[in-house]
């Protein structure tokens, strides 16, 4: 499965798969006891704490994918600041989507050949739902 994070595509596999995984950081009984509101917490918590993180950290940026991509039908979320910044976690903005099989591949082409921007990421996802 493929995931936009930001502007970032990640390959996850199949999320309910790899939540079960010995290698997966979240044990199965904690993944099931999160609710929504945590799991949303959890990405404004390390999106304030390192807004670059899908840069920065794409190993933990994939495991919070793959924990949306498992508790919700969204295969995108845009996390970030307000313009003016956040002084709280709680501040950091969440916006989640469902993206068409065709958008996402041409979204990971673009990324594979390295023409990915957050722009084109803006244009084809995220300006239609605003």
């Amino acid at each position: 499965m493929l995931f936009l994070f930001n502007d970032k595509i990640f390959e996850i596999g199949q999320p309910e798969e790899v939540i079960r995984s010995d290698g997966f950081p979240l044990s199965e009984a904690d993944f099931s006891r999160l609710g929504n509101q945590e799991m949303l917490s959890l990405v404004r918590m390390e999106i304030f704490a390192n807004p670059l993180l899908v840069h920065t950290l794409p190993e933990r940026s994939k495991q919070l994918a793959t924990i949306i991509a498992a508790k919700t039908n969204a295969n995108a979320i845009l996390a970030g600041p307000p313009a003016d910044g956040a002084k709280t976690a709680a501040q950091i903005g969440i916006m989640l989507a469902e993206v068409s099989l065709l958008t996402m591949s041409f979204l990971h082409t673009q990324q594979i050949i390295d023409a990915l921007t957050p722009q084109e990421v803006e244009q084809s996802v995220w300006a239609e739902l605003r």
